[in-house]
């Protein structure tokens, strides 16, 4: 007794199972039981889109908050996972287009770029993104486009990293993702 199903003989855990989860619709869309350590293991997710087939997405773990500082000393909290999100428009940038954190530290601690959308932190498995994420059609307020690599990046070069450049397009929200259905 108190061998676990696929326990490897070095006492960790087998990777022959992945946690699954649809792509969440914004990052107020999730709440977790934070009681539980060190990862918490109940997920609801208020609004997202599934795969049409019906299967989640395979993640490396449950979406999660972390708090961190800003350059300001500020209490600021990050949202990961594989949270849809965009940054619009400005009258000097591109809108962007990404799946993944929220108010991610990297880009607060270079100054004013918290608050924003990242595909870093997706925790997306890589073959997910390949085999069924890049190619897809996604609408949204006044347009649609095409998904590419920069959408999931979950290691890009540059910072502010904020995924796909989509141009000088307004997004306030995103409808419908090609093959996912929205709930």
């Amino acid at each position: 007794m108190g061998e676990v199903i696929g326990q490897s003989t070095t006492g960790t855990y087998s990777t022959w199972g992945k946690l699954r989860c649809p792509l969440i619709n914004g990052y107020d869309q999730f709440t977790t039981d934070a009681n539980v350590s060190p990862q918490p293991h109940n997920l609801i997710i208020d609004s997202g889109f599934h795969p049409d087939g019906g299967l989640f997405l395979r993640v490396a773990q449950w979406p999660q908050t972390t708090e961190w500082f800003d350059v300001d000393s500020n209490l600021e909290t990050e949202y990961d996972g594989p949270i849809v999100g965009f940054y619009d428009v400005t009258s000097v940038k591109d809108s962007h287009f990404s799946v993944g954190a929220y108010n991610w530290s990297g880009n607060g601690d270079i100054g004013g770029w918290e608050n924003n959308y990242t595909s870093i932190n997706n925790f997306l498995d890589q073959g997910d993104i390949d085999d069924s994420l890049i190619g897809l059609t996604v609408t949204y307020d006044s347009g649609t486009f095409v998904t590419d690599a920069n959408a999931f990046t979950q290691t890009p070069t540059t910072s502010p990293w904020l995924g796909q450049a989509i141009g000088a397009n307004t997004i306030t929200a995103v409808s419908v993702i090609d093959t996912f259905t929205a709930f």
